[in-house]
């Protein structure tokens, strides 16, 4: 079903339309919402959030074509509202990483694939909330700056400082992990110089 008819459904109170809803954006969401949060139960209380509030105010939504980024748009918010950055164990980035099917177009080992998310995932929650969401959108769900810019609801100047300023933070954080200095970068970021 495509958006327009999905959001022609809600704003009827079409539970139906609300299931597809659910079915096709669900997924995308809840990943991201993970990745901002960094907590499993925080990304499903997001997840619930972005849905009630979606319903609720389905009647709001201007132009139903954009219906992908306003839902995105809600769940940024919501994401910030959970307001917490914790850091994810390592047998749940591996249980996340198997159950979402993240893709790898090389045949490298199993365990450096791991790795490599561990050490990313690590990164991406060492930047703060503002880097972290637009890194997310740009890289992970493949969104234009034009498209975040909507979704976040600010700039695309602003969302290109934000990338650009993330992209020279992660950075940092490599190299640090490279050199095996990760603790230093986490007394830097917390006391706010990362």
């Amino acid at each position: 079903m495509e958006d327009a008819a999905i959001v022609k459904g809600l704003r009827l109170g079409d539970k139906t339309a609300f299931d597809e809803l659910y079915e096709k954006y669900h997924l995308q969401l809840y990943r991201n919402a993970f990745l901002i949060t960094g907590d499993q139960m925080d990304a499903e209380d997001v997840l619930q959030n972005t849905f009630v509030t979606a319903w609720r105010n389905i009647k709001k939504l201007k132009n139903p074509e954009s219906l992908k980024y306003w839902l995105f748009r809600i769940m940024t918010r919501e994401a910030w509202k959970a307001g917490r950055s914790k850091e994810i164990p390592d047998a749940e980035i591996v249980s996340k990483a198997d159950e979402y099917q993240w893709k790898y177009e090389d045949h490298t080992d199993p365990a450096e694939r791991f790795s490599d998310r561990d050490r990313i995932i690590t990164a991406l929650h060492m930047l703060d909330i503002k880097h972290r969401e637009v890194i997310i959108l740009f890289y992970y769900e493949g969104m234009s700056v034009k498209e975040i810019a909507s979704s976040l609801g600010c700039f695309e100047g602003t969302v290109k400082s934000r990338l650009n300023t993330a992209k020279r933070k992660l950075k940092t954080v490599f190299e640090a992990t490279d050199n095996e200095n990760i603790e230093e970068m986490e007394d830097k970021r917390d006391v706010g110089v990362i």
